[in-house]
């Protein structure tokens, strides 16, 4: 049996999802490391979270094309 249960949302998971929020709910995962990181050795703590974010449903990660440069990217989509 399984139980609805409230997801638990952190402090900087809250402030990914402000973000996401103020942009319209789509952004790219690049603006997202850029806004949130401040060393190149923090990168890989902020990608986890993103990832553990959209296992618990709050957020949606797909690759597409950017337009801009014609290469493929992930973008960043609010679930809620």
């Amino acid at each position: 049996m399984e139980m609805d249960r409230k997801k638990r949302i952190g402090k900087k998971e809250k402030e990914v999802l402000d973000f996401l929020i103020r942009n319209n709910g789509t952004v790219w995962k690049s603006d997202i490391l850029e806004r949130f990181v401040y060393a190149s050795r923090y990168t890989s703590i902020i990608e986890k979270r993103l990832y553990r974010m959209q296992e618990k449903g709050l957020i949606f990660i797909n690759k597409e094309i950017n337009p801009k440069t014609g290469r493929e990217k992930q973008r960043v989509y609010l679930k809620q």
